[in-house]
């Protein structure tokens, strides 16, 4: 294998990895949609905001501080109504505080004051239930199912956050890194396609000359 063809196999493995690592960027990345649970219930409710697309998250924040209060959310993933089922996304039963050690380490590991469940990427766009379950000194007192509508993603629709976006209530607290938007990776790609262009146009021209020079050595040496 020549020198110029070990150069043009670099170049275009350079070139390739940039264009997909590109790509990557563009496809949507997680968001999370904060629903926080009070002593009247979840706020919001029905999760039917457009931008709770697939691949998003929910969590739920447990803020209830009436004494001795807990509750327990049960997703209902496979739309079946059942929320037994072990497919299903369940929770711990949450309380609004945790008991930590001196060291800092939670007194009961079992402890939390929120659950969170990623829909897939490619989970089924369409209608959720869930059902939340309040209780008072480990007794049921309410139980009440809710919605979440998960919405297609669609990455030309208007309106969509940016990645890495927190969204819904209490997202003041929420610490997320922003992405550059679309616009700029849309620039970049054409700068590394230009660039690419470039590199290629100019190994095409050296390996013309390689070639050309071996042309005239040979015409000498004969």
């Amino acid at each position: 294998m020549s020198e110029w063809v070990r150069k043009g196999a670099v170049l275009s493995l350079v070139v390739l990895v940039g264009l997909m690592s590109l790509g990557q960027a563009t496809a949507h990345e997680q968001e999370t949609y904060n629903v926080i649970v009070v002593a009247d219930g979840p706020m919001p409710a029905n999760i039917t905001d457009s931008d709770f697309v697939q691949g998003n998250a929910v969590v739920f924040r447990m803020k209830d501080t009436t004494e001795n209060a807990s509750i327990r959310i049960s997703i209902d993933v496979d739309q079946n109504g059942v929320y037994e089922n072990t497919t299903n996304a369940t929770s711990v039963w949450l309380v609004a505080s945790c008991g930590l050690a001196e060291n800092g380490t939670l007194v009961d590991e079992n402890c939390a004051v929120s659950h969170g469940y990623e829909f897939a990427f490619d989970a089924p766009p369409g209608t959720y239930t869930y059902r939340l379950e309040r209780a008072i000194n480990d007794s049921i007192v309410t139980t009440a199912e809710y919605n979440i509508t998960l919405w297609k993603d669609v990455h030309e629709e208007p309106g969509v956050p940016n990645m890495g976006e927190c969204f819904g209530i209490g997202c003041d607290d929420e610490v997320i890194e922003a992405a550059s938007d679309e616009t700029m990776r849309e620039e970049a790609l054409l700068v590394v396609a230009a660039v690419a262009a470039i590199g290629a146009f100019g190994l095409a021209l050296s390996i013309f000359r390689d070639s050309k020079q071996r042309d005239v050595l040979s015409v000498e040496e004969e």
